[in-house]
């Protein structure tokens, strides 16, 4: 969960994020939608803890989770409150910015989370001690990198690639964000957005979320299998 960018657009604004893991976790499943808390949320769900890294509600509203917060940690320590549950948790509440600073994170390792809720834009953290909550420009594209794989000067060498492809895709369709995703860097296998260290941890999927006039989709490619997936939202009473 490493890689995450926010692009508005006319009709509404597209999240994705470019997952990056270690050799030895589990394949997530494809996104689907599944019945959190007898709310509805599409998502791929990660096998090993059951959570996920990115989701999307049926009013269009959508997180997407970064390990680490401002700087990398010591990842020795036992965390029995999976991230990944968090996110569900949260996306699942009646207020999902209250719910953020109501929840006990005391178990959870640091992370940072990206909200879009009714058409703002929120950066949530969690450094371990303390919570850090600010809105951000909704009208404004953005890029975050994971702060426990890519330190200062990556990161914004990263931002410069963002500002410059930005500068160039005025109004980007989702297949934009995709190349962009899966192609950007400077021939740096270790820090390119499609990243790979000595195989022992890389990028292993990219999810898009597209909300667009109230049309709710989520596109998931699996890198290592180019397995392709797209999937629209239904109603809560498809459940039914």
């Amino acid at each position: 969960m490493c890689t995450v960018t926010y692009v508005p657009v006319k009709q509404g604004y597209f999240l994705t994020s470019n997952r990056d893991e270690k050799y030895t976790r589990s394949k997530a499943l494809f996104p689907q939608q599944y019945l959190v808390n007898n709310v509805p949320l599409l998502f791929p769900k990660d096998i090993d803890a059951g959570g996920t890294w990115i989701t999307l509600t049926e009013n269009g509203d959508s997180l997407c989770l970064l390990n680490g917060a401002f700087k990398n940690y010591d990842n020795t320590s036992k965390y029995s409150l999976s991230r990944g549950q968090v996110v569900l948790q949260i996306a699942s509440s009646n207020s999902i910015i209250d719910s953020f600073g109501e929840i006990d994170l005391q178990n959870a390792a640091p992370f940072t989370l990206i909200i879009v809720n009714s058409n703002n834009l929120f950066e949530c953290r969690w450094d371990g001690e303390n919570k850090y909550c600010k809105s951000l420009d909704q009208n404004t594209p953005h890029i975050w990198s994971s702060a426990t794989l890519y330190d200062y000067s990556q990161q914004q060498k990263r931002r410069r690639w963002f500002e410059k492809w930005s500068k160039e895709n005025k109004q980007p369709a989702m297949y934009n964000l995709f190349h962009f995703h899966k192609n950007t860097g400077d021939g740096d296998i270790e820090n390119d957005l499609m990243m790979n260290r000595s195989n022992k941890l890389f990028t292993v999927s990219i999810t898009g979320i597209s909300v667009l006039n109230n049309d709710c989709l989520m596109q998931y490619i699996d890198v290592i299998t180019n397995e392709h997936s797209t999937v629209t939202f239904t109603t809560k009473e498809a459940f039914a």
